[in-house]
């Protein structure tokens, strides 16, 4: 009987309890464990047909009936839920949003990143997550590439130092931590090396240059108990980081000791057939991603099929597929997660997301994340930091125009930064509710001395979105990126702006892409 199960034990090893509920399991069981699939067109047919062991991008309402059929199955598997909660649990109404990773690598603080992830895990703890994909490890040497933003800059000690706070903070007492989330050390590795900045493509990497720059990084979070690394989506001498054995498994594994479980990024197995074109079918392309080391795969509907024709057909073997399977088992009951599923919790919700403890320290890190290159005399604005009653700055008697210019200055959304808000990846989600968030328009608005005049001018748009000519979607189903197109100059908005300028004591640029 199932009930009486020995892997339904609290009292025994893990291991044994992996050991019992994997000989249980069929390959159509096994293989559903390893998929991570995408929850936003609802989780029916994600848990009940794939038989998946993760999802990501649920929903509160769909949180919570994924795990009532997660339980009705067969064997009761909970599931473990992932989220990008980058910089904050920034998919969640009302959470602390905390600058980006960029920003907070200024502060040269561990110990502030720390509490930066240890907030964050309490606060989407509350929510029903499990997982989040962060740190960021990538080394920023190229600004071409899209996504800066989201790293702790080109210095590998001092972003294996930073990772490794946040790690601790994430994963705090334990996993068995009620308050803890893993952590997921990303892109594991040379992602942010690609050629010309494109965003995974080819990286020019040799191994010399992984292993003095780019690896170390990551060695140091594996040795900190990082429970998971997320792989990139590039190809290094011409082998896609998902089938490179090398790293996967000779380095990561047999050198390091690595334990913990490897995540593809999105549809890595995917782009093995569809982009990069090594593998005429997903039969092949799922034998090789197992093969090489990858436990979960992200949002991969095909490989499903795909495992479980290649064990049928003799390219993979089934004790391949009970490995990986283990360590996501692993996990879950590291966890806790057969005992308590985790839901979400209202009644703490209501008590930690986005409370005024939070809200404060975000301050201070903002602060602390602000970097003057260069002051040529023009700051302070006033000789003193005091303030009058209504919480303005207390003037000195003048009275100054303050042109604020720029298309980032008044955008709310781009005030949060990546993976926030309204940035694409939560369609159920309408944006960060406005009164949390202080554009610098806002911010100057509120805080300049009574008398003072703030004038606002945009000056430009930044960019629109396209479909692209070949359709929103590739021919397997998976989304197509839309295609950014610049703006081009508005001759009007440009002269407001040189007139607003013009007008001014001071100017306030705010620029920068989108």
């Amino acid at each position: 009987m199932v009930a009486n199960a020995p892997y339904k034990n609290p009292d025994l090893p893990i291991a044994e309890r992996v050991a019992d509920l994997v000989s249980r399991m069929t390959l159509a069981e096994k293989v559903g464990q390893m998929l991570q699939l995408d929850a936003r067109n609802g989780v029916e047919d994600l848990v009940q047909d794939y038989l998946v062991g993760s999802i990501l991008h649920a929903s509160p309402e769909n949180l919570v009936l994924a795990a009532k059929l997660a339980s009705q199955s067969r064997l009761g598997i909970p599931l473990i839920v992932g989220e990008d909660c980058i910089h904050g649990h920034s998919f969640f109404k009302g959470a602390t949003i905390f600058p980006t990773q960029l920003g907070m690598a200024a502060s040269w603080d561990p110990t502030l990143l720390e509490r930066v992830a240890r907030i964050t895990a309490v606060e989407a703890s509350t929510t029903g997550i499990h997982w989040t994909f962060s740190p960021v490890l990538c080394i920023a040497r190229d600004l071409r590439w899209g996504r800066v933003n989201e790293t702790f800059g080109e210095d590998p000690h001092l972003i294996g130092e930073l990772a490794s706070a946040m790690v601790r903070g994430y994963q705090g007492d334990g996993l068995s931590d009620r308050t803890a989330i893993l952590a997921t050390a990303k892109h594991f590795a040379g992602y942010s090396e690609t050629q010309g900045g494109r965003d995974a493509t080819e990286a020019d990497i040799s191994r010399r240059k992984m292993t003095s720059w780019y690896l170390p990084p990551f060695e140091r979070v594996a040795r900190e108990g990082c429970g998971t690394f997320m792989l990139g989506y590039q190809a290094t001498d011409g082998v896609p980081i998902t089938i490179n054995t090398w790293l996967l498994r000779e380095t990561l594994r047999d050198q390091w000791g690595y334990t913990g479980m490897l995540v593809t990024d999105w549809d890595n197995v995917g782009n093995l057939v569809r982009e990069q074109r090594l593998f005429p079918n997903y039969a092949e392309a799922a034998a090789a991603a197992v093969k090489a080391g990858n436990d979960m795969i992200m949002t991969t509907p095909a490989f499903f099929e795909g495992a479980q024709e290649a064990v049928r057909t003799g390219l993979l073997e089934e004790r391949l597929i009970d490995e990986a399977v283990s360590r996501i088992l692993t996990l879950k009951f590291a966890l806790g997660l057969f005992e308590d599923p985790r839901l979400a919790d209202p009644e703490r919700q209501a008590l930690l997301v986005g409370n005024e403890e939070h809200m404060a320290f975000n301050l201070e890190v903002a602060r602390r994340s602000v970097v003057l290159l260069e002051n040529d005399g023009t700051l302070p604005l006033l000789p003193t930091p005091e303030r009058a009653a209504d919480g303005r700055a207390a003037g000195d008697g003048t009275t100054r125009r303050i042109a604020v210019l720029g298309p980032n200055a008044d955008d709310p959304d781009t005030t949060l930064g990546d993976w926030a808000g309204r940035s694409g990846q939560m369609e159920w989600m309408k944006g960060h509710p406005r009164e949390m968030i202080s554009t610098v328009l806002d911010g100057l608005r509120a805080t300049m001395p009574a008398g003072w005049e703030v004038e606002y001018a945009k000056g430009a748009e930044i960019l629109t979105l396209e479909e692209s000519e070949e359709g929103s979607f590739f021919a397997d189903g998976q989304p197509r990126p839309q295609i950014v197109v610049p703006c081009e100059p508005d001759e009007a908005m440009i002269a407001e702006a040189v007139a607003a300028a013009q007008a001014a004591d001071h100017a306030v640029v705010v620029v920068g892409d989108r």
